[in-house]
């Protein structure tokens, strides 16, 4: 029996270079019990206090029901990556208190979460097979000069962080430098295809997000992540895309 998937978020943070967009990417800490020393998006687990957190705006493609994910991808930017999409003052306290888990954002009143700084990008639902499953909404946003300069790895859940160009991420993962999990690695592909940040939230406007649940199979001491749409795995809405990635040689591949 499959264990339940839980509601979780993540968002990829842009800004704009001289090199074309740039992507804040966060490493994880060694201790983490999901996927260890990876270079992860800002993102975790929606909680349930995300619910009652004041916002305004909305998603674009996102319905009411799910609003709390936006939230939680807000939340986690904050609290991962030191950055505040809303009105109001975010203190470092605050910060350190959501790291803490001893406080959550309903315990500050004033702020307010901007959700129209979001826009959708996918959705990915962990394997039936594995025994720790998410339900995993992908948001996007642009973040100015201000906004970018104050981004900084939390030093807990995480432990460095950098901007970088999709494309040189995608290449140094090739390479065997920049550990990444397959849903990253391929969000990385697809952003490789925009010239500019703005370019990549027009294409997420106009984008229709749908469920993504990838099939993991081995074959002679070999893991592949198989999505739908591969000739092995026939799909009605197929993924835009590669629809195979392998894992050989300690690092991903798009097959």
């Amino acid at each position: 029996m499959s264990s339940e998937a839980r509601p979780a978020a993540t968002i990829i943070i842009l800004r704009e270079s001289t090199h074309g967009p740039e992507v804040l990417m966060l490493k994880r800490s060694g201790r983490s019990g999901f996927f260890p020393n990876a270079w992860v998006f800002p993102g975790g687990r929606v909680d349930e206090s995300d619910a009652q957190v004041r916002t305004r705006g909305s998603v674009l493609g996102l319905s009411e029901a799910d609003r709390e994910y936006a939230v939680a991808a807000i939340r986690e930017t904050f609290e991962e990556a030191g950055v505040w999409l809303g009105d109001g003052d975010a203190t470092d306290t605050l910060r350190t208190a959501l790291n803490d888990r001893t406080g959550t954002l309903v315990d500050a009143p004033d702020l307010v979460a901007d959700l129209g700084r979001l826009a959708s990008w996918s959705w990915w639902i962990t394997p039936e097979s594995e025994p720790k499953r998410y339900d995993t909404r992908f948001f996007i946003a642009l973040l100015d000069g201000t906004e970018a300069e104050r981004a900084h790895h939390d030093e807990q859940e995480t432990v460095e962080h950098t901007w970088i160009c999709p494309k040189d991420a995608v290449r140094r993962a090739e390479a065997g430098d920049f550990f990444l999990a397959p849903p990253t690695y391929l969000t990385l592909c697809e952003l490789s295809f925009h010239d500019t940040g703005l370019a990549a939230m027009h294409f997420a406007a106009g984008r229709r997000v749908r469920p993504i649940m990838p099939r993991l199979d081995a074959q002679d001491g070999q893991w592949a992540i198989v999505l739908p749409g591969d000739p092995s795995y026939p799909a009605e809405h197929p993924v835009e895309g590669p629809t195979k990635v392998e894992f050989r040689d300690g690092r991903w591949w798009s097959a």
